[in-house]
């Protein structure tokens, strides 16, 4: 079954979608799902308050979450918050080495990005005040591959024209490095895990797709099987596809009582 969606955005994301056989680029108010491509948060909260599904590429910390809530309550709508850029599947990543790994006493992902000129989203497509969000809603995951349940810090952020730091005390960092129309490889995460027996490093290279900076491809990649879930899912919660192989209830959006969609 063809779904329809509405993309609300321009640039390489939303060409893909119009391009993908499996859904149809249509308005809002004919859509099933909104995708949402926009540093707007409040475009979100009005698309829900409206009955629609979103799907929105901005990380849950960048969203008014009580807003959102009661938008999803009034309209019987699901948020999808992805937090949906590369490093989405960097946190996948890391969740599947962090497994194999046992008694880690420190984790640092280092994100290599090489942004043109040309939009890449979000890294010259939103402010330097969205920004840090999408990096705070990754290293959540990152602590929470290598040590659990153990309790979280607020992450100390520091971003440069060079890059970023962020860090969850003394035992997990995420560090981001920008350059500008000069590597050979557009996109690389390298994985550290030390522990008490030694210190391991696992680097992943992706590649330009169709054309496409792998940065939005994986973006767009996380979009689009996003789709399905949101409209399989109870109203009023918000889901972030940050595990490896499923997706899970963000507690800090709850559905509404009572109702399931049929």
């Amino acid at each position: 079954m063809i779904t329809p969606i509405a993309v609300l955005g321009a640039g390489p994301i939303a060409d893909r979608f119009a391009k993908n056989s499996d859904v149809v680029v249509t308005e809002p108010d004919s859509a099933a799902v909104v995708i949402h491509l926009t540093a707007d948060a409040d475009e979100v909260v009005t698309q829900l308050r409206a009955g629609r599904d979103v799907v929105t590429a901005l990380a849950l910390r960048a969203l008014p979450v009580d807003e959102v809530r009661a938008a999803c309550r009034a309209g019987g709508s699901t948020l999808h918050a992805t937090g949906g850029f590369g490093s989405a599947v960097a946190a996948r990543l890391t969740r599947s080495l962090a497994a194999a790994a046992r008694e880690i006493t420190r984790i640092e992902l280092i994100e290599e990005i090489d942004v043109p000129g040309d939009p890449v989203f979000p890294w010259n497509t939103v402010s330097e005040d969205t920004l840090p969000a999408f990096y705070a809603d990754a290293l959540k995951v990152l602590h929470e591959a290598a040590f659990g349940d153990e309790p979280i810090e607020s992450p100390s952020v520091a971003i440069t024209d060079s890059g970023a730091l962020h860090t969850l005390g003394d035992r997990t960092a995420y560090r981001s490095i920008r350059t500008h129309g000069a590597a050979a490889v557009p996109l690389r995460y390298r994985l550290i895990i030390a522990t008490a027996a030694g210190t391991s490093t696992a680097t992943v290279d992706f590649h330009p797709t169709d054309a496409l900076h792998p940065a939005d491809h994986l973006t767009y990649r996380e979009l689009l099987t996003a789709i399905g879930p949101i409209q399989a899912a109870a109203p009023g919660i918000a889901r972030r596809d940050l595990a490896i192989t499923y997706l899970r209830a963000d507690d800090r959006l709850s559905a509404p009582s009572p109702g399931h969609r049929g």
